[in-house]
Order: structure tokens, then sequence, then C-alpha cells
């Protein structure tokens, strides 16, 4: 599903050219679930952002589903991350001025579906999430933990094969995260490919393959230690048309 050749990202110009990814060759199989681990400033997001088509690499090549995202315009990049890619960040992203309901439901807006299929949507994956008494409340009537079921929610809406998750649990207590990392598991269960960033060492043993990252390089990459799927009645409702 994702493969990356020789592929490097650097930003400014000049002598001020900071290298945050350098040549990196990494592929993705579908259906797993990857780790992404390295301290802060190793080009973990920067990394995820390429695999998602939010940023292209100044050198090298980025696939996505056999497509070279360098050869992509703008409109296709989009286009692919609407309905191939469901995105799920440390600081959820939401709009503050929309309902839960509304959050969940604004990709599937913003694709051109009816009020009334993306409601009726929204309001099934709010209820996957637990949250489906709260799908009238805006973010700000939202504990943390909520916010990033929302986010979930909406990184569902367009039952993507593929989920890239930023520290989705870095602000979070540790009962709330479990909980998080459940849901992301459930989409591993329902045939998704997830890649996760986290520092959480107990976290990243919970996929089936670590990524770790240093100075924009990948240090290793192996097999997880620890177990890859949910625990039993983890998130068992979270099926997807994929399977």
């Amino acid at each position: 599903m994702i493969k990356l050749s020789n592929v490097s990202r650097a930003f400014g110009s000049g002598s001020k050219v900071v290298p945050a990814v350098r040549d990196v060759s990494l592929t993705i199989e579908p259906g797993s679930f990857v780790t992404v681990v390295g301290a802060s400033g190793s080009g973990k997001s920067t990394l995820l952002h390429l695999m998602g088509a939010l940023d292209r690499p100044t050198s090298g090549i980025v696939e996505i589903d056999g497509k070279d995202i360098a050869k992509m315009d703008d409109d296709a990049c989009t286009l692919l991350r609407r309905l191939r890619i469901g995105f799920v960040f440390q600081f959820f992203n939401l709009l503050p001025t929309l309902t839960a309901t509304e959050n969940v439901a604004l990709p599937a807006r913003l694709a051109g579906q009816s009020r009334a299929t993306t409601q009726k949507r929204a309001e099934e994956l709010l209820e996957r999430v637990g949250l489906a008494p709260r799908r009238t409340h805006r973010p700000d009537e939202l504990s943390g933990g909520e916010m990033q079921r929302v986010a979930i929610a909406r990184a569902l809406m367009m039952d993507p094969p593929l989920v890239l998750a930023d520290e989705p649990t870095g602000n979070l207590d540790s009962t709330t995260g479990a909980t998080i990392l459940e849901l992301l598991l459930g989409a591993v269960e329902a045939h998704r490919t997830v890649v996760l960033i986290t520092h959480d060492p107990a976290i990243a043993c919970k996929g089936t393959r670590i990524v770790t990252m240093a100075d924009g390089r990948i240090e290793s990459d192996r097999p997880s230690p620890g177990p890859s799927v949910p625990p039993a009645g983890a998130m068992g409702t979270m099926t997807s048309s994929n399977a």
C-alpha cells in the first residue's frame, strides 16, 4: 500500500536547509499495524506526512496504492487523502463550531455526499466509539479523550483502507490512551492498515512492526515482540467494507 524509495525531505534553502527525512526506503503492506518511534526531531511526523500525501519529498519516490504522489496535482492528492486515508492527530484538529456529528461527517460532506446520508453514518460511528450521547456536543464541551474518539470516528468516515495516527495518545491519561489504542487495534482487525507514531514503548509493542527513526533515518525496522491483535471484545463491532 505504501512504498518509499530513497525519500528525503528538507526544509529551508541555501545555508539554512534543515534535513528532516534522509534517504528513507520503506514498504508497508496492507493490513499491517506499524508503529514509528524515535526522539523528538527524529523525522517521525515528517515521514507520516509524506506517507499521507500531506507533503511531497525533496527527492525520492513516495507511492500510495502504486501512485507516485510527486506526479499527482493538488486536486488528485486532495482526493486521495479524502477517499483513501484517515488521519488522527495529537491535537484532534476538530472544528470548534461544529458538533461531534458534524465533525465526523465533514469528510463526506466535503466529498459531496448528502446531509442525510452523512449524518446517519456519522451517528453510527459515534455509537461505535461510545459517544452516541455526546453527538450534539461541540469540542469545548468534550474531554480530551472524547475529542480523540471523535477524531478517530472522523478518520473512519470514508471507510479508508489506511489510517495514519500521529501521537494520538500523547495528551491523554493512561486509561483513556488505552481506550484510543483499542479503537485503532479495532481498525486493524477490520483489515485496515494503521501507521502510528508514539513515544510510548508499551504502545509501540502493540503493532506488528516497529520502525525506529533517528536523525531523519531509519535506525531499525523489526517485528514487534508484543501482541498485535486487540484483546477479546475490544471494538469487535468496528467492521469495514474493505474486509
